[in-house]
């Protein structure tokens, strides 16, 4: 065989770039102990597999690497020359290796969240703080942003997951149900006599504060109203579900408002009422497909699941 091939930097000539880690880790194993066997025992390696692996590296690289005898194993020139360069090889892989799993680490223990603003308020700072109590460590950034605009930051990569009623469906986003949501009637306890369950009729009986076309929920609300033929008397629209529900309290109306927001109704004197007919659907967590999820985010998932069940209607 003839001479190492290499330029004049000591770099592996272009025919030779096809060498695989585990050549490199063999040869360095024998440049280094100067026995096979006791190579092999060392890399865990079938001594068959250790000399098959040195002999496809002088192959690639069309010269002698060791010279053998029954007695001894000796680098060659060659060899040697090469030594360097597998040497500076296998340690910025092997840098590389560490580096990126401390940044897979460390991104790991880093969560941005996003939830849409009404459960931003009344839910997330108890999750949060009950994580933190069990994860201090685990930097976590909340985002409170409409649904359509979560989808988007998820989408773009903004943010880790978000959670919220995602009705439009969206390729390239992983959609899990966490938890089953309805439509569900609030009203004042000192102003309204309403039973726990009731027909959609009874919402042509009172004023009725609605909230903001722009929110998908009202679609559902609208679609309801359609389905029974109810004619509803419209009191006011606010832009946010706690000012309707503040409001139904004081007995200007009742309102509809999604059951996974009920924990908006604790610092209010409310009833809740269910339909006899509920229109349901999912409370969801949402992830950009491809995106691999690590523990932190489905322990904070866990905790959202269980903030959710405290509020189900019985």
């Amino acid at each position: 065989m003839g001479a190492l091939n290499s330029n004049s930097n000591n770099t592996i000539a272009p025919n030779a770039m096809n060498l695989h880690f585990r050549q490199l880790k063999a040869f360095l194993g024998v440049a280094e102990i100067s026995n096979f066997t006791k190579t092999a025992q060392k890399l865990h390696m079938s001594q068959a597999a250790l000399s098959s692996a040195i002999r496809e590296l002088e192959n690639q690289l069309d010269c002698n690497l060791f010279e053998r005898t029954t007695r001894h194993v000796a680098l060659t020139e060659s060899g040697r020359q090469f030594q360097q360069t597998a040497m500076r090889v296998v340690r910025e892989l092997e840098d590389s290796v560490v580096q990126l799993r401390e940044t897979n680490r460390h991104r790991a223990s880093e969560l941005r969240l996003g939830f849409t603003p009404t459960l931003a308020i009344h839910a997330v700072p108890s999750i949060l703080e009950t994580f933190k109590a069990n994860h201090p460590h685990v930097g976590i950034d909340i985002v409170d942003e409409a649904p359509h605009r979560l989808l988007k930051l998820v989408e773009t990569g903004g943010i880790d997951a978000a959670f919220g009623a995602f009705f439009q469906k969206t390729s390239g986003i992983d959609q899990l149900s966490i938890s089953p949501s309805t439509l569900v009637l609030v009203h004042s306890t000192q102003e309204y006599s309403i039973d726990p369950l009731v027909k959609w009729s009874v919402l042509e009986e009172h004023p009725l504060i609605l909230t903001s076309g722009t929110m998908p929920i009202q679609n559902l609300l609208q679609a309801a109203l359609k389905k029974h033929n109810i004619q509803v008397k419209p009191f006011m629209a606010v832009n946010h579900l706690e000012t309707a529900v503040a409001l139904a309290e004081k007995g200007f109306g009742i309102t509809v408002i999604p059951s996974f927001a009920m924990a908006v109704c604790q610092r209010y004197a409310v009833g809740i009422a269910r339909f006899q007919s509920p229109v349901r659907f999912d409370f969801c967590r949402i992830v950009k497909m491809g995106k691999e999820t690590n523990d932190n985010l489905e322990l904070f998932t866990q905790l959202v699941i269980d903030r959710l069940h405290q509020h189900r209607l019985p």
